[in-house]
């Protein structure tokens, strides 16, 4: 049999473990009573406090002295108030808006935030000065394009195309090659809006980097933007000798829909990588020339499916010529040529007006 002495120690763990079960109950019971206290506080509050934010902000005038001696967690709530506001609303409103946010204090703490140790913490302060759009934070979200955490770049990049002015765009579309592709689609996001304030320089950086992906990635923008001026530099990478450039200008090209392409689609529809005939075939349907009706007809042909299917979409967007070449495809020996020069009769009749999928 066990000494009662030996037991001791036993209790004596059990006693604790039901002491500190209790203390955390404790703690549980108080943290929920507290964030009640909070909860009913902040109802209470904020009827009163989006009223004085409302006629300050109606007075464009920004004026932050009746908030000057707020509590704490008042000012807390202006803040989450005035960012509720922010998100939607521009022009004067959104300058007394970004005025009274820098006069209560909130900029100047945003910016220290934007130092803080934590990646979480300075994504959410560069998130938040996007949302407020000032213009003085401009300079402080550009270094973040540095900072080491993808989620930290991916909220400046983005709160960049909130406030920042053409000089800002510049180093946005230097993210266009950025090593992590978070960060450069944020940054195609962002230029895809605001790129014709700056489509020069887009131009510009399209022709010249040495960043493979970054190219790639501005010509997707150039059709994107649908900017007419691009018509010689689309041309040229067309030849290049990296396939995905290829396909990348040709999808731009058609959808920029300068005539000048017409050609130069034709001939793309011999282009050894099946993805660039695709392209191109699928670019000729839209522009619907009966021109292309010779080069579309030979395209039936092709090894690939998808090829084949856009070259015999593209035939049935030019008009009656385009639907006779598909109807004479019926007689064809190859059955993969019958079969789909039926499928887009059959799809034409159905629903006159073609769609691309």
């Amino acid at each position: 049999m066990i000494p009662v002495v030996a037991l001791e120690p036993l209790k004596n763990c059990v006693l604790a473990l039901a002491a500190a079960v209790l203390l955390l109950a404790l703690f549980l019971v108080v943290d929920r009573g507290m964030a009640a206290i909070v909860r009913a506080r902040t109802r209470r509050r904020e009827p009163l406090l989006t009223r004085l934010v409302y006629q300050a902000v109606d007075e464009c005038c920004g004026d932050a002295s009746e908030f000057r001696r707020l509590s704490r967690l008042d000012r807390k709530l202006v803040r989450s108030i005035l960012l509720g506001l922010a998100l939607d609303l521009r022009g004067d409103t959104g300058d007394a808006i970004a005025a009274m946010y820098h006069a209560l204090g909130f900029l100047k703490a945003d910016l220290a935030r934007l130092r803080s140790r934590r990646a979480t913490t300075r994504a959410s302060a560069a998130g938040d000065l996007g949302l407020i759009r000032s213009t003085g934070a401009v300079p402080a979200l550009l270094q973040a394009f540095s900072d080491p955490d993808v989620r930290v770049r991916q909220a400046a990049v983005w709160a960049v195309g909130q406030a920042g002015g053409p000089a800002a765009l510049h180093a946005l579309i230097r993210l266009l090659g950025d090593p992590s592709r978070a960060v450069a689609n944020r940054a195609q996001e962002v230029l895809a809006e605001r790129g014709p304030e700056v489509v020069d320089a887009i131009l510009a950086y399209t022709e010249h980097t040495s960043s493979r992906l970054g190219r790639l990635a501005a010509i997707e923008l150039l059709g994107l933007l649908r900017v007419a001026t691009c018509s010689p530099l689309l041309l040229r990478f067309m030849k290049d000798l990296d396939p995905e450039v290829r396909v990348k200008s040709v999808k731009a090209a058609a959808a920029v829909g300068d005539p000048r392409f017409l050609e130069a689609l034709h001939g793309c529809l011999e282009d050894s990588s099946w993805a660039v005939r695709c392209q191109a075939a699928k670019g000729l349907s839209l522009f619907g020339s009966p021109a292309s009706v010779p080069r579309l007809t030979a395209a039936l042909r092709d090894q690939h499916w998808w090829v084949r299917f856009y070259a015999a979409t593209g035939l049935a967007e030019t008009g009656p010529t385009g639907e006779e070449a598909l109807s004479s495809a019926l007689s064809d020996p190859s059955s993969s040529v019958r079969d789909m020069a039926r499928y887009l009769l059959e799809r034409r009749a159905k629903q006159p007006a073609l769609a691309l999928p």
